[in-house]
This record gives C-alpha cells, sequence and structure tokens, in this order.
C-alpha cells in the first residue's frame, strides 16, 4: 500500500465524521426547537385553561348576582 491510498482512506473517514456531526447537530437542534415548541403549547393550553376557568367563574357570579337582585324585586311586589 502506497501513502497516497493511506491518505486517501483517512480523508474518508473524516469527511463522514463531519457528516455524522452535522446531522447529530441538526438532530439536537431539532429536539430542542421540538421541546420548545411543546413547552409553548402547554403554556398556551395552561393560559387558556384558566382563562375560560376566569370567564365560567364571572358568569356565575353573574348568575348569583341576578338571582339576587331578582329576589329583592319580588319581595318588594308582594
Amino acid at each position: 500500500m502506497s501513502d497516497a491510498d493511506i491518505d486517501d482512506d483517512f480523508d474518508g473517514e473524516f469527511v463522514d465524521d463531519d457528516d455524522a456531526k452535522m446531522v447529530e447537530e441538526a438532530e439536537t437542534s431539532v429536539r430542542t426547537r421540538l421541546s420548545s415548541l411543546e413547552k409553548r403549547r402547554l403554556i398556551d393550553n395552561l393560559l387558556e385553561e384558566k382563562r375560560l376557568a376566569k370567564e365560567l367563574k364571572d358568569d356565575l357570579d353573574d348568575i348569583d348576582n341576578f338571582d339576587e337582585d331578582d329576589d329583592d324585586w319580588d319581595d318588594e311586589d308582594f
């Protein structure tokens, strides 16, 4: 084997290592983005649940207030 053959063999491996490193970095980047998107989706869902819970509570308070006002009005008529 000549020295040129040996150098050619190593050159191919280094390119493969660089490609493997690039693929690994891309996969890590994708996992990080997916993780961030998942966290954002969970936060959005939590905020939406809180908003709906507050809206429901406000609606129930309005109904309670309406019933109390209605009872007072009925008492005055009789």
